[in-house]
């Protein structure tokens, strides 16, 4: 008799830890379920032009990737974490989550992967135990701040774990970055995450070779390749101007080229709504199906030794895909 009521306590126990909270550095993580309809779980600020990533935008709308729906509470500084969704191809790794407070204003609080000391890293079980590893950034995301909630929309870009598709993932944001007028600061916190990455959250890549040049304001360019996905689409290129330099004293730096300063001339930014491109001005920017696809700016500096990256947004219309340079240049990447 005693045997059997261990294993119904035991059934019990697990039961409400699957659905209660558990105690984890200093903050409580809840686990909920999926019930939840794609438009409440996301919001309608991750499909808006909030968001200045077309990718991540475009994803939202269509009901894509894991749906996560994951709460923690900072309990040290009073922050509610609230992860969303996620999605992954070979190239990076989409992590949406808000963050809001009552107590803390949170107006210059990021999760800053590019400049600042906030870090995402992948927790990996191995013989010698866990074994933290830091995940490399892949442009600088997207964010948003409501003043009247108090709450900031954050859409991470770090680099892909589509290999780990059908393991258990252990993901820590590690510290926040404090942007001000007077410099940075941070807060030192880490969020946990623990999930199973599933099938709907991973996508592929498709690359067609170009091998394609032109010639723009006295510089010859070629295209070598288009990469298609789900997030976006990258047009790579070479150029007689896109290298690395070398100064006087044998440190070395890269410089726009022509093309690239094209690239972002239709660049305009808002305190709202982040990047958007002015289809108005002269740039670079693909054409599919008569229509212009935007840059995704969020991804800028993308160098792969000596080839320069351009990226877009996904394009659903891969046929007669062209890409137009300044007024006068269009080339043929899918015919």
């Amino acid at each position: 008799m005693k045997k059997l009521i261990s294993f119904f306590s035991l059934i019990i126990v697990l039961a409400i830890g699957s659905v209660l909270a558990f105690t984890s550095l200093g903050g409580t993580q809840e686990v909920q379920g999926t019930a939840e309809s794609t438009q409440q779980v996301n919001g309608t600020i991750f499909s808006s032009q909030h968001v200045d990533d077309a990718g991540v935008r475009a994803a939202v709308k269509l009901g894509q990737g894991q749906v996560l729906d994951q709460k923690y509470y900072d309990k040290k500084h009073d922050i509610t974490v609230h992860f969303k969704r996620i999605l992954t191809d070979g190239k990076e790794t989409k992590l949406l989550l808000t963050y809001h407070s009552e107590k803390t204003n949170l107006k210059n609080y990021y999760i800053d992967l590019w400049e600042g000391v906030s870090r995402i890293n992948l927790i990996e079980n191995n013989f010698f135990g866990d074994e933290k590893k830091s995940l490399e950034n892949v442009g600088w995301g997207s964010r948003y701040y409501s003043k009247t909630k108090n709450k900031v929309y954050e859409a991470l870009s770090f680099e892909s774990i589509k290999n780990y598709e059908g393991q258990n993932i252990r993901l820590e944001i590690e510290d926040l970055t404090i942007w001000k007028n007077s410099g940075n600061g941070s807060v030192q916190t880490t969020w946990p995450l623990e999930f199973k990455l599933k099938s709907s959250a991973t996508f592929n890549r498709k690359t067609v070779k170009v091998n394609k040049g032109f010639t723009f304001k006295g510089e010859t360019y070629n295209i070598r390749k288009v990469e298609f996905s789900a997030l976006e689409t990258r047009v790579v290129v070479t150029g007689s101007d896109i290298t690395i330099y070398t100064d006087e004293s044998g440190g070395q730096y890269e410089k726009r080229s022509k093309l690239e300063e094209l690239f972002f001339n239709p660049r305009e930014s808002g305190e709202e709504y982040g990047y958007r491109a002015n289809k108005k001005k002269t740039g670079v920017f693909l054409k599919s199906a008569g229509k212009k696809v935007v840059p995704i700016y969020s991804k800028e500096e993308l160098h792969d030794t000596d080839n320069y990256v351009m990226v877009f947004a996904p394009v659903k219309n891969r046929q007669n895909l062209l890409l137009e340079v300044g007024k006068d240049i269009e080339i043929a990447l899918t015919k």
